[in-house]
Formats: C-alpha cells, structure tokens, sequence
C-alpha cells in the first residue's frame, strides 16, 4: 500500500511540474511577445525618425528632439540585446542590422553637423538617409522575423509539455479507473472475485454457451456460526479466504468461483456428471490438509445448485433460484437440486400461504387427539390435541407439512390459539364410566410464547371457556430453548404460577442439557421416540433409556414416552417404570368425533360453544 501511494503521489509531482514548467514558459513567451512588440515598433520609429530628421533637414529646418529620440531609441535596442542571456542566431542577425543601422545614423547625423557648419551637402545627406532606410527596413523585418520563430519555438515546446502532462494525467486517470474497476469487482475479504465480477463474467460465458451448458451451485458453511463463536472471527475469515483460494483453483479455465457475503459462495460449473459432488470432495480434501485451520473435522457445507436450462437465462435468477434451494437444503449439508420436486414443493408452500387466512375462517384445521395410556393397565390417562389439514383445495395435509412454514412467516401464532381454543370448545373430555375429564395437552411453538402479550391472550381463551387451567397442558418442544432460553422459562414460570401444567416435548433429540431440565418449571417429561429406536433390548439403550426414567421421577416428574408401537416396547417400558406410553400400540391420532367414539365420551355439545 505505501509503494502504491509514493508511486501515485510521484506521478502527481511530475504533472504539478510539468504544468508549472508550462505555465512558465507560457508566461514568458507572453512577456517576449510583448517585448518584440516593443521591438519592432522602436526599430519602425527608427526609420521613420530618421526620414523625418533628413526632410527637415534639407528644408532647412532641425528637429533636435527627434534625433534625441532616435539616438536614444537606438542606445535603448542596443542595450537590451547587449543584456539579453540566450541569443539565438536570430538575435545575433538582429543585433548586426541594428549595429548597422546605428552606424548609418551617426553618419547621418556627423553629415548634419557639416551641413550645420555649412561644409555638409544635401545629396550626401540623401544618400546616407536613402541607405540608412535600407538598413532600417531590414532591421524591422529582421525584429519580425525573430519574433516569429521565437514565438513559435515556445509556441512548440508549451505544445510538447501540455501533450506530455496531458498524457501522464491520462495514463493516471485510466490507472485509477482501472483500480477503481479492480476494487469494484473484487471482495475486500478474499481479494478475488465479487458477485458483480461473477454475474459478468458468467453471463458472458453462458451466453456464449450451448443451452445446458453450465450449472450455477451457491453455497454456504452450515455450521459457520459454531466456527465463530468457538475458534473466533480471525478463524473465520481465515477460513473463508482459504475456501476462496480453493474454490478458485478447483475451477475449470471456462468455469467462474466467487465469494458473495459471510460464508457464502457462488460458482459457474460446467454441467458435467458429478462434477460439483467431485469439486466438493477435492475442496474438503485440500482443506483437511490446510495445517492452519483445525476445526475441518466440523465443516460441512450445503449447496443449492440450479441448472442453466438455455444460453440466454439470466445470472442474477439463476443465482436467486440457487439461493432460494441452499434454504431449503437440510440443516447439516447436503447438496440440494432446483428440480421438478423442489419446483412442486416451492408451489406447495406458496398455496398454503395464500390458503392459510381462509383455511383457518372456514374451519379446515382439524382438532385430532391421540390418547394417552397408563402402562399398567393401559387405561386412558389423557390426550395431545394434534392438527390435521382438511383442504378442499390441498387435499389433506399432515402437520410436518405446514407447521414449519407457519413457524417461519408467523401464522403459528394464530394457529397456536386457534387450536387451543377449539380444545376448549370440546371440555370436557369425560370418558365413562369415571366421567372425570381428561387433561388435554396443547402444543405451543416457541414463535407463539416468546410474543407479546402470550399469557394474557391465553388467559383470554381458557378462563372465557370456562375451563379450568389444570385441565389444560402446555407442551412445548426442547428446541425452543435454543434461543431466548431465560424468556421462554419466565413465560413458562407464570404459566406454571397460573395452574397449568407443563410437559416438555420430544425430550432427547439433541437440544436440552440435564442443567436446563433442572431449570425448568415443568410437570411432564416427554421422551422422544428415538430412545425406542432399534435394538431395544440392547442393554445399552435400556441403560439409557431407564436412567433418563429415573431421573425424571427422582426430579418428581410425570413420565411419557412418545412412539411406542409394538408390545415389546410397552413391556420394557413396564420393566423400567415408565408410567405412561403414547403411540400407534395404543392408537393413531383420531379425529374428535373418532376419539369419541372410542373412549364411550359422550358429545354434548360442547364444541359448539
């Protein structure tokens, strides 16, 4: 950076010179302009003096004070020339016709005194001012002359100066557009390529490409944050830029690699069998190898690619449609393809949000309840209220479906309270013969608790159907504590403070630690069905799986176990002291009217409140 700053402000110096050396020369060409002026008009009263002095003369009169002017007009030529630092061969002429001439006018002038003294004559008198007019003449053309070579000599060398000073100020200007250029398409991280310098440089080869070419793969570091927080920023950036570098290099000489922002990355690639699954495996190869990053065992990455169906697509959406299925792509990496099925699921979700107002007015989210049994003796011990999508235009749409997609743009939270109060409408769940009524479990995404003015809406809904609160649990997923742990336990605290109960959902897929469960208001501990999964009766899984049973009871929590499926199951769970099982061994979520009929509960009605 110091080089490149001296050699600018080096370049600078020398145009500052080049135009202060012009002005100079300008100038004083302007003052020699002035002076030949001064010159030639003096060398022309000269003559004309002299012709003057000679008539008045021969007509018997004097003119003292023009041949003063003339003898010191002559004296003043001589002595500036005399004076003069450069004399060209110009001067040197001029100074000979003007030595001549200033002999011609003192002969002139001793033949005056003559004539004055009466031994003068006339026709001598004519002679010599005839030949002093020659001479004259000659003096003034030759004053001419210098002054136009002159004038043209500067005339030239002003020329040359503003045409070098021109050219070194152009040659810096194109020098600065050219870095201007450079920084414009250049990262400021990696030092190569941007997302303006791709989008070019891409479209100028997909337009000279056959259609199907290329393929345009935007990607991203899925576990980035983690890198940061854990390794530090430098580590970070250090891994983008070495990424850059490789990304770079694993690039065909027809193909395009560029970095957009964060961990993000973008590549032109010839659509070639496996050519981005072998660029990826040469890429994390180099980077196991790279000695300066130490958290490569960590990486993985997730990509979107997006086929350039014809040479004249445009970069930019192509880029866009990569973009749009690298969101799409599974949390843990993977590469994901802008196919027909990603197409149809993009439809999918952009009819259930144009659907999702008028689904929830007309009523089309289902009220579904799965029960509840006591292992014992595999009486029913209560419910999960479940949603189900009964779409005239959709068809019907299991949860897994929307409910993300709701989490994501915020229809959640009006869900969240429609289902909540369509549990309430159907209080209470009576089964006989013990006509007591069930506790039913309601699901709440984190996007609903952590919004303002939760309790109170709750509130709202339960006391205004008359329920009473212990009637109603509140599940809510073990991933909702991995952002805004300390909010969602302060809501839960009050929840817990009002009379409801608490069960924490899917506990053991990966999110919670035994310091948050101790933590937690909670009432109910629900264990997720991946402790059943495969192999269990393997001693192992049955270690694991009774000491997170234990612990709960020692922590004085109801236990239920989610996903149970075959008697197998429901008879470890009995062994190790699981109280409570939930799954198809028992029943799959039935509608409302099906739940009914199944538990002998009588329907009075009161969903219709």
């Amino acid at each position: 950076m110091g080089l490149r700053k001296r050699s600018t402000w080096g370049k600078g110096l020398v145009v500052i010179a080049f135009w202060v050396l012009g002005a100079f020369i300008l100038i004083f060409t302007l003052s020699q302009v002035r002076d030949f002026a001064g010159i030639i008009n003096d060398s022309g009263v000269v003559r004309g003096g002299t012709q003057r002095v000679v008539k008045m003369e021969v007509a018997g009169k004097s003119a003292p004070s023009t041949e003063q002017r003339v003898t010191s007009l002559l004296e003043k030529l001589t002595e500036n020339e005399q004076s003069r630092l450069y004399k060209g061969p110009e001067t040197y002429e001029f100074m000979d016709k003007l030595a001549a001439v200033t002999n011609q006018w003192q002969l002139i002038e001793a033949e005056i005194d003559a004539l004055d003294r009466g031994e003068g004559s006339i026709d001598q008198l004519l002679s010599l001012s005839e030949t002093h007019f020659t001479l004259a003449d000659e003096m003034v053309m030759s004053a001419q002359q210098r002054a136009e070579h002159d004038f043209l000599w500067m005339g030239a060398i002003c020329t040359v100066l503003f045409l070098a000073a021109a050219t070194i100020m152009l040659f810096m200007r194109n020098d600065r557009i050219l870095k201007l250029k450079t920084a414009y398409f250049t990262d400021p991280l990696t030092r190569r390529k941007n997302m303006l310098a791709f989008e070019e440089q891409a479209q100028q080869l997909v337009s000279g490409s056959a259609d199907g070419a290329y393929l345009v793969a935007y990607t991203n570091i899925s576990n980035f944050r983690y890198i940061n927080e854990t390794y530090g920023y430098e580590a970070g950036d250090q891994l983008i830029i070495t990424l850059a570098r490789l990304l770079d290099n694993a690039c065909k000489r027809d193909e395009v690699a560029a970095h957009g922002n964060a961990d993000h990355f973008v590549l032109l690639l010839r659509n070639e069998p496996q050519r981005i699954e072998r660029l990826y495996e040469h890429v994390e190869e180099k980077l196991r190898s790279t000695p300066d990053l130490h958290f490569t065992g960590v990486l993985s990455f997730g990509c979107g690619v997006r086929e350039v169906e014809q040479a004249s697509d445009s970069i930019p959406l192509l880029v866009s449609d990569a973009i749009a299925v690298t969101k799409e792509a599974p949390a843990e990496g993977g590469i994901s393809r802008y196919d027909q099925a990603f197409r149809d699921a993009v439809d999918l979700k952009n009819r259930i949000e144009r659907h999702e107002d008028h689904a929830l007015a007309n009523h089309e989210f289902m009220l579904y309840l799965q029960p509840k049994n006591r292992l014992a003796d595999g009486a029913l011990a209560g419910a999960e209220a479940l949603v189900r999508w009964e779409s005239p235009e959709l068809g019907f749409l299991p949860p897994n479906s929307f409910i993300p997609l709701f989490e994501k743009n915020g229809f959640i939270v009006q869900l969240d309270f429609y289902m909540l109060k369509r549990v309430c409408q159907n209080y209470p769940m009576a089964p006989a013969p013990s006509g007591e009524a069930l506790v039913v479990s309601v699901n709440f995404s984190r996007v609903t608790i952590l919004r303002d003015g939760f309790v109170e809406r709750l509130l709202r809904v339960v006391d205004g159907a008359g329920v009473p609160h212990e009637a109603i649990e509140i599940e809510i997923t073990e991933s909702a504590f991995v952002m805004d742990e300390d909010a969602v336990i302060a809501k839960l605290e009050m929840l817990k403070a009002l009379g409801f109960r608490l069960a924490m959902d899917d506990f053991g897929t990966g999110y919670s630690s035994l310091n948050l469960l101790r933590k937690l208001p909670i009432d109910v501990l629900k264990i997720d069905r991946g402790f059943l999964a495969e192999n269990t009766d393997a001693e192992r899984s049955r270690s694991v799986l009774k000491g997170v049973i234990d612990m709960a009871r020692d922590l004085g929590l109801t236990i239920v176990c989610e996903g149970v499926e075959t008697e197998a199951q429901i008879a470890m769970l009995r062994e190790l002291g699981c109280p409570i099982a939930q799954g198809f061994a028992f029943s799959k979520p039935l509608p409302e009217h099906g739940f009914r009929e199944l538990y002998d509960i009588p329907d009075d009605g009161s969903q219709d409140r």
